[in-house]
Parts: C-alpha cells; sequence; structure tokens
C-alpha cells in the first residue's frame, strides 16, 4: 500500500498539475467556453429558450388538445399586443404595414417594408415579435406532430421504422426544439476531448519514466518483484478516476450555469429528437457522464500500456498524438456525442465500447505478461 500512494504521489506531482491546469484553461478557451458563453446562441434561439423554461413547467412533456389551445390563446393576446404596436407606429403605416400578420407577410420587393422588418426585428430588437415567431414554431410543431412522425416512417427501414410506428401508436409527439440538446451534445462531445487529453498527458510518462531513469531493475528486484508493475498500474487507474472526476464536476458545474435544468423531466422525443431509448433528459446527461468516464478509464489503461512498450518520449508523444486522434474522431463524436442515436443501428454504440473495451484490455494482458517474463538484468 505504501508503494501504490508513493505513485500516486508522483503521478500527481506539481509540475504536472500545473501543466494540466494551463492545458484545460487553453482548451477551455479554445472549445468549450462558446458553448456556454454563447448559449442561447443568439435568435430566435433565445426566445425559444425562454419560452421554454415558462411552459415547460406548466404544460409538461406531452401537449394535449386543452393545453394546445391555452397555448394558441396566449399567442393570440401577443399578436394583439404586437398589432396594437404597430398600429401606433407612424413608421409602420408608412412602409404600409397595419398589422402583424402584414409583416409577417411582407413583400421582399418593397424596400420600405424590407426596412421596416429590419427595423423591428434587427435595430429595436422588440422582443414581443421574436417571441411571436418563436412561438409559431410550437404550433407548426404541434400541427405537424402526426404527419412528422409519419414521413420518417414512409423514409425509414427495418428497425428505425418499427420504432417510428411505435412513437406513433403511443402518441409520443414533440413540441419543443431540439436546441437544448444539440447544446448538451456538443458540450458532452467537447468535455471528452478535453479530458481525453488530459488523461494521455497525466498517465503517459508513468512507467516510461522510471524506465528511463532505469529504476524498473531496482523495483523489479525489489521484495515486491514484478507486483511493482500491478502498482503501478493500479495507481494509474485510481489517478485516471480521480482526474476524470475533478474535471467532470468542473465542467459539469460550468455547464450548469446555462440553466438547462427546467428541460431535465423531459423525454427526449419531446424534444423533436429520434432516440433508441427514450429516457429523460436528466437521465440522458447521467448516461453520458457515465460514458465519458469509462472511455476515460480505458484510454488511461491504453496510455499506461503505451507507456509501457514505448522506447523513448518522443515515440511516446508520436503514438499518443495518433491515439488522440482516434478517440476525439472515433470514441468522442460516434460513441459519446451520438449516445442513444436513431440514426445509428442498435448495436453501433454497444458493439463500439465492447471493441474498445476487449482491445484495451487485451493490450494490457499481454504487455503484462510480457513485463512479467522480461530480462531486466
Amino acid at each position: 500500500m505504501q508503494l501504490f500512494w508513493m505513485e500516486m504521489k508522483k503521478i500527481f506531482s506539481w509540475k504536472m498539475m500545473i501543466l494540466l491546469a494551463f492545458v484545460n484553461v487553453v482548451l477551455y478557451f479554445l472549445l468549450f467556453n462558446f458553448h456556454i458563453e454563447h448559449f442561447p446562441n443568439g435568435r430566435p434561439d433565445r426566445d425559444n429558450f425562454a419560452i421554454e423554461q415558462k411552459f415547460i413547467p406548466k404544460y409538461g412533456a406531452n401537449i394535449d388538445r386543452k393545453e394546445y389551445e391555452d397555448f394558441v390563446k396566449k399567442y393570440n393576446r401577443k399578436v394583439q399586443q404586437a398589432n396594437t404596436y404597430l398600429k401606433n407606429d407612424p413608421q409602420a403605416a408608412d412602409a404600409g404595414i397595419t398589422s402583424y400578420e402584414s409583416l409577417r407577410q411582407w413583400d421582399h420587393n418593397n424596400q420600405k417594408q424590407n426596412n421596416y422588418n429590419d427595423l423591428i426585428f434587427f435595430k429595436r430588437s422588440i422582443d414581443e415579435f421574436w417571441e411571436l415567431q418563436a412561438m409559431e414554431g410550437n404550433i407548426d410543431q404541434y400541427k405537424n406532430r402526426i404527419e412528422g412522425l409519419k414521413t420518417e416512417i414512409r423514409y425509414s427501414a427495418n428497425g428505425q421504422k418499427n420504432h417510428f410506428q411505435r412513437m406513433l401508436s403511443e402518441k409520443k409527439y414533440s413540441f419543443y426544439t431540439d436546441m437544448v440538446l444539440r447544446n448538451f451534445n456538443e458540450v458532452k462531445k467537447i468535455l471528452a476531448s478535453i479530458i481525453f487529453i488530459s488523461v494521455a498527458i497525466f498517465i503517459s510518462p508513468l512507467f516510461l519514466r522510471d524506465r528511463l531513469k532505469e529504476l524498473e531493475t531496482l523495483q523489479y528486484s525489489s521484495k515486491k518483484g514484478r507486483r511493482v508493475y500491478r502498482t503501478k498500474l493500479l495507481a494509474g487507474l485510481a489517478s485516471t478516476a480521480i482526474l476524470t472526476t475533478l474535471l467532470l464536476f468542473v465542467y459539469l458545474s460550468i455547464y450548469a450555469t446555462n440553466h438547462t435544468s427546467s428541460h431535465f423531466q423531459l423525454p427526449l422525443h419531446s424534444m423533436s429528437s429520434y432516440y433508441w431509448y427514450d429516457v429523460t433528459f436528466w437521465k440522458y446527461i447521467v448516461w453520458s457522464v457515465l460514458a465519458i468516464f469509462f472511455s476515460s478509464l480505458l484510454l488511461g489503461t491504453l496510455s499506461m500500456a503505451i507507456s509501457t512498450i514505448v522506447p523513448n518520449t518522443i515515440v511516446l508523444i508520436g503514438i499518443q498524438i495518433l491515439t488522440m486522434f482516434v478517440m476525439i474522431a472515433g470514441i468522442a463524436l460516434f460513441l459519446i456525442k451520438d449516445t442513444f442515436s436513431i440514426f445509428h443501428p442498435i448495436w453501433f454504440v454497444p458493439a463500439g465500447y465492447a471493441v474498445f473495451f476487449v482491445l484495451v484490455v487485451g493490450l494490457i494482458i499481454v504487455v503484462g505478461k510480457r513485463e512479467a517474463r522480461r530480462d531486466v538484468l
């Protein structure tokens, strides 16, 4: 146990922690910050989000006819307010716009009406008019809810078609936008990439460092013998788990400032998105975090296997660059960002993780056996 803590202490050296802090600050501002600072990203996303935060607690996930009619009444009241505003605006009269409906149907060939449209939406940027457009999107979504699923059924095959038919028979319709889901999918892909890079930097030197200092001969000839290798592996896995947990906590705490908790209890189908498993958004977040954590542990194990067999630091960096490309372009993009996506076969993600697990565990077993037989004299 003393050796285990000594190895942990070497891994969590102050130099390594400073390097990791620097790398994460750079990656945060390069990759992560945009999806926090610019969420919702402009208009009408900002208005859609405000409306959803207002109506989700009232209506929930599935909108019945009575709730839809209540929503339309609120929309009509806003239309009346818009009509009053336009009637009292001399510039609207000059452009020949007398009602909200005439503003919606403005003549693109009429320069005055073009200018007035820009004035309302971009120069004055009046919230009520943007909110009306956002609410119209929800109304259209409700009106086309059945036809939308029928269209998916017509153009799907096999399991996907059965899934859409089941959604139609169970009346699982969409009413809200997929804005929150799109944002989270980008966030978790970038978060996974940052964690992968951090783990690779953190764990890669574990075995190579001692070999370059010619410490392995002393370690393997000690009382503990070749079991030192196993202790190092356990220390590396524990360190990977601690680092991953810390980074997940920090970045998810930052993500919480997007204030998407209003959507946590919505099932995925209600957010204009199709997934094989219709879990709530909160459960989707939990599954995504577990996927990142599991992938990070496998990457830590892979990094230790690479560290065991490479001859020098240059080769280690070269192999890890290639490994990062595979992890980010493959694991983060397809297995983590697209978790449960219906646009992949239902077996795609489980099979991907199974192959990744078998390859990494197989490699570490082979490397461990090689290390047990290696002559260090």
